[in-house]
């Protein structure tokens, strides 16, 4: 029988899955802007969790050590590099100040030779997860997200803001980048103490909440402009 946090942490793939399927109704709205990238991506996230939980569970794809131990993070650090960098591209695209743009193609440069750097010279790709390049993904998606609500408090969109998809968006992802930077700090060395998961149920509720968030923004949010 599963625990409770076992429970939580897979509504955490659902919740995206749910996310996924209300973002493929409603893309009517916004399949002629660059937001359509947003949901291919919700898509390839939510396979790759699920493909995740499957590589875990049945050991197949997976590099196990001599203790048994199972390691699929392949899988979370190819999602984590193409995450990071969808995000990225969608920001640049979304955004009108040139400043911004700049700043946003050299976060996306300095984030992917960060990732090859620490993988080639300081972690096993294949049983660690990434911890600086995510720090540091996490830190310029957040500060790309500031850009984003500067530029909008600068334009008439202000006005309709809550019906705007992006801004939902932003709030989600917002929400739960800067509320689990401290949880990567140690995730590698904590995910193999027996018991310690419990110590990541806050990661899992701001993945539920920020999904739940997406999926408002997909109902609530007006038909984007050409």
């Amino acid at each position: 029988m599963s625990t409770p946090i076992e429970i939580i942490q897979d509504s955490v793939r659902y919740s995206e899955l749910v996310s996924a399927v209300v973002g493929t109704v409603f893309f009517y709205k916004y399949k002629h802007t660059h937001l359509k990238y947003f949901l291919y991506l919700l898509w390839y996230i939510t396979i790759s969790e699920f493909l995740g939980e499957y590589i875990k569970v049945s050991g197949h794809m997976a590099y196990v050590d001599e203790e048994g131990f199972i390691y699929n993070k392949w899988v979370y650090n190819i999602l984590n590099f193409i995450t990071f960098n969808t995000l990225y591209f969608i920001y640049y695209k979304q955004l009108d100040t040139k400043v911004f743009k700049k700043l946003i193609k050299i976060f996306a440069v300095v984030f992917s030779v960060l990732f090859i750097i620490n993988f080639t010279f300081f972690q096993n790709f294949i049983i660690h997860s990434a911890v600086a390049p995510r720090i540091a993904g996490a830190i310029f998606l957040v500060t790309s997200i500031i850009f984003y609500f500067i530029e909008l408090l600068r334009s008439e969109k202000v006005l309709v803001f809550h019906r705007l998809l992006l801004f939902w968006i932003s709030i989600g992802l917002l929400l739960f980048y800067t509320g689990t930077i401290p949880f990567v700090l140690k995730w590698n060395g904590y995910m193999l103490i027996p018991g310690i998961h419990e110590l990541f149920l806050i990661v899992y509720v701001l993945a539920i909440v920020m999904y739940l968030i997406f999926t408002f923004g997909f109902i609530w949010s007006k038909k984007e402009q050409h």
